[in-house]
């Protein structure tokens, strides 16, 4: 991405999530990096959700070559993973941490229940309910249990 900036200078800057999975065992190991693009949360087996906060800064030709480094963690089986557009918690004269901090919450009071695309529906609708003039899109994943190998 270092190089499409600087190869084709637009006065346009963006933001990106970068993302790798790879299956190991009944889990799965996730590398991402990210360019200033609000955090992936993460809902863990017992409920909890975790920001994946780890960035760099944005992607634009005039602040020059950034080295990004991957960072790692793994998702173990019943963990929910949630990437998103910023059209989700942007708004104008409002708190984005509030609405990053909204949109955990409810992740991690429904993603144990809902399936997923209810669970993309409700995560929309609840935390952008319709007054954006921005691009809303999220991607979820969730680990599932491992098979018992054949016999």
């Amino acid at each position: 991405m270092e190089d499409a900036c600087r190869t084709v200078p637009v006065e346009v800057g963006g933001t990106l999530v970068h993302a790798h999975l790879h299956p190991v065992g009944a889990s799965w190991s996730l590398a991402w990096t990210n360019a200033g693009h609000p955090p992936p949360l993460v809902r863990l087996p017992d409920g909890a959700v975790r920001q994946l906060d780890e960035h760099g800064i944005l992607l634009h030709h005039r602040l020059g070559p950034f080295p990004r480094e991957d960072q790692h963690t793994v998702l173990e089986p019943g963990s929910t993973l949630l990437l998103y557009t910023d059209g989700l918690v942007e708004r104008r004269g409002r708190s984005i941490d509030a609405a990053i901090a909204r949109a955990a919450r409810l992740l991690a009071e429904a993603a144990g229940t809902l399936p997923l695309p209810e669970l993309l529906e409700h995560l929309a609708d609840s935390v952008s309910p319709g007054d954006s003039d921005d691009d809303v899109v999220l991607l979820a994943l969730r680990v599932g249990e491992a098979e018992p190998a054949p016999r």
